[in-house]
């Protein structure tokens, strides 16, 4: 049985369980996976991950994942940037906006932090819907950011604060 985190709107995000990356991985279409790179890379401090789930039927639609970022010297400063990625047969029923706004809300109710992020490919035009309707404000783009089929691509970075909600 998962443990759950929260669930809200008929989705939920619950501790991912052994099976799931699996999962996720062999129905990943990589529709917009960034180019491999060998070089060595840390891992993004305090990485944590859910699963997202459908509430009703406890099936497994994706993931979401999140980690601190600072943006100067004190925790005032910092700041939760937050992933998302869904199973190709999760998309197109709402689950993107749902798991965006309900991370968030999960991290603004179990942490400190006053700002939450995003980024996604400036061509993803269907990850920049559900993070509109999820509530997060789009900020600009960061040019470059990533780099897919040998060319960099330019971010869209979008933010939601606590005093938005």
């Amino acid at each position: 049985m998962r443990s759950l985190l929260a669930e809200a709107g008929g989705f939920a995000l619950a501790e991912p369980a052994p099976a799931d990356q699996a999962a996720l991985a062999a129905a990943d279409d990589g529709a917009f996976d960034v180019d491999p790179d060998d070089r060595p890379q840390p891992p993004p401090l305090g990485l944590a991950r859910a699963a997202v789930l459908d509430a009703a039927t406890g099936q497994l639609l994706g993931q979401v994942s999140w980690h601190q970022v600072g943006y100067g010297r004190t925790r005032a400063c910092a700041a939760w940037n937050i992933g998302i990625g869904l199973l190709p047969a999760a998309r197109g029923r709402r689950a993107g906006s749902g798991a965006l706004r309900l991370v968030a809300r999960y991290l603004f109710d179990t942490t400190d932090l006053d700002r939450v992020e995003a980024g996604t490919d400036v061509d993803n035009t269907a990850a920049r819907r559900a993070l509109e309707a999820a509530g997060f404000r789009y900020e600009g783009a960061l040019r470059g950011a990533q780099v897919r089929g040998g060319v960099r691509r330019d971010m869209a970075v979008y933010g939601m604060l606590r005093s938005d909600e």
